[in-house]
């Protein structure tokens, strides 16, 4: 719920905290005070247009900052630009509303938007319709569009299947005709370099093998007499063993590479056409990963990639008459659940109407009608097969029409309030601002009934002028306007009497302060 409103430089308000409570609250003042301005705030937050003129003169910007579940939201609006945000970081004013409308409804004059919106009269009618019946429905829709989607798809595909096939099939035909392998580029890269080098690698291994073992004075021969040589100082001296034991390795290794490097140096032969089919056979394959992929492995994914789809296209025609029973069946079964849902929503209308034309008469519109009508729709929604619309007339001699066509601000506000007794509110927080315009005496007492009532289950914040409301509060806000300032202040204990009494009377008489302590006590 709401639990802290802070305005700086709205209107009037130079700054003003509101915590409200967690029932009833109530908001109070004398007419031109800008008791609605901290409606006007929250409003803000809630995608209302930002006014230039609501800036208080004299200052560059106003700042409005709610607090939710210890989460602030804020919008703070200069005359050239409105920044929203949530948790200090900048939104959209798109993303500020939805954000803080789940938590939040207000029911003023111009914005009752609960009964301005067709899918709003249709949310509050479901909140009287088993859970089970919509979940049935909207699962059965889901599934029907799902395989509607999946067949748009498909027809599109097999459409155009033979023209694709063609695609698919030659470029699988050029890769498989070319069937490449996995780490054969490089392999091939290395042979390559091999063939195209013989005579400088024959060089080269001719003049190693001629310094190690082939000329008159080679490096092997050298290493063996310096091996017998320090052979024999080791007879003498023992510890010039370890010496002559790594002199005999070094002849051994240098032995090894001196085969090693005669049998690589045998193996060489000059083969132009074995070096052509190389360099034509990776041209090829460097074409292949241009085309198809940046590497082989790549191109080999592709492959496979092409094969799957050819299955499928091939397959299509069959898969194309299973998808259409499938749809037929969902669509038997998404209608079905469409016809349970409508006759829940009937049922539901048929209860509803007449309770919120019951609850209107005691909210001081004697003559007021009060319906909810269910229209079917041409094709299947997500939410349904129907339309839902209130309609409402304020006299006996008026024809019922949509309520937001029908119902003044005032109207809209108690017609509300009606709604939510018996379908639930929109929001945790409810505010309503002019739900007693025009009203008095016992209607005033009903209203304040039924605001507390509505309380009990929600956190309520009413903008009123009648003590009676005021009375029924838990907590109460009064707005003072002092010259072109006015302030915020929480009233309690006496302070709060003298409010209820000038609500009464207009004046701090005895009798109305008596009469204001009565509706305090419980």
């Amino acid at each position: 719920m709401l639990e802290r409103l802070e305005v700086q430089n709205l209107a009037t308000l130079p700054e003003a905290t509101l915590e409200p409570g967690p029932g009833l609250t109530a908001l109070t003042g004398e007419t031109g005070t800008g008791k609605s301005i901290l409606v006007g705030a929250l409003g803000l937050l809630l995608g209302a247009k930002a006014d230039p003129g609501l800036i208080r003169p004299g200052t560059g910007a106003l700042l409005v900052t709610a607090w939710v579940e210890g989460r602030p939201y804020s919008r703070r609006v200069t005359p050239a630009r409105s920044v929203p945000r949530i948790d200090g970081e900048v939104v959209t004013l798109a993303e500020l509303q939805a954000a803080l409308e789940p938590h939040v409804a207000i029911h003023t004059q111009h914005a009752a938007l609960a009964l301005t919106r067709k899918s709003r009269h249709r949310q509050a009618l479901d909140r009287l319709v088993d859970a089970g019946v919509r979940q049935a429905y909207e699962t059965a829709y889901r599934r029907w569009s799902e395989l509607e989607e999946e067949l748009v798809r498909l027809e599109a595909r097999v459409a155009e299947r033979e023209r694709r096939l063609d695609v698919l099939r030659f470029q699988l035909h050029e890769i498989e005709q070319v069937a490449p392998q996995t780490g054969e580029l490089e392999e091939l890269e290395v042979e390559a370099r091999r063939l195209g080098h013989t005579d400088e690698l024959m060089r080269h291994l001719g003049a190693v093998l001629d310094l190690i073992a082939a000329s008159e004075e080679n490096a092997l021969d050298r290493i063996r007499t310096a091996g017998k040589e320090l052979g024999q100082a080791a007879r003498l001296v023992p510890e010039l063993e370890p010496l002559a034991a790594d002199l005999e390795a070094a002849e051994a290794a240098l032995a090894a590479v001196a085969r090693e490097a005669e049998s690589y140096a045998a193996g060489l032969e000059a083969d132009p056409e074995r070096l052509e089919a190389v360099e034509r056979r990776i041209a090829e394959l460097q074409r292949l990963e241009r085309k198809y992929g940046g590497d082989l492995e790549a191109v080999l994914a592709f492959a496979d990639g092409l094969r799957r789809e050819i299955t499928e296209l091939e397959g299509a025609e069959d898969r194309l008459e299973a998808l259409r029973a499938e749809r037929q069946a969902a669509r038997q079964r998404l209608e079905e659940a469409a016809a349970v849902l409508s006759a829940a929503r009937e049922r539901a209308a048929g209860e509803l109407g007449p309770r919120v034309e019951a609850e209107l008469r005691a909210l001081g519109m004697p003559q007021a009608r009060f319906s909810v009508r269910v229209h079917p729709l041409p094709e299947p929604q997500p939410h349904g097969a129907d339309e839902v619309g209130f309609f409402f007339a304020a006299g006996g001699d008026q024809e019922a029409a949509p309520v937001e066509k029908a119902a003044s601000g005032g109207e809209l506000s108690r017609i509300m309030l009606a709604l939510a007794l018996h379908t639930g509110a929109d929001a945790p927080t409810v505010i309503f601002d002019e739900v007693d315009v025009g009203i008095g005496g016992e209607v005033a007492v009903a209203v304040a009934e039924r605001l507390a009532r509505l309380a009990r289950e929600r956190q309520v914040i009413v903008v009123t002028h009648l003590a009676q409301i005021a009375a029924a509060a838990g907590v109460h806000y009064r707005v003072v306007r002092e010259g072109a300032s006015a302030h915020l202040e929480r009233l309690e204990g006496e302070a709060r009497v003298r409010e209820l009494a000038r609500m009464l009377s207009g004046s701090y008489s005895e009798t109305a302060l008596e009469h204001a302590r009565e509706l305090l006590k419980p």
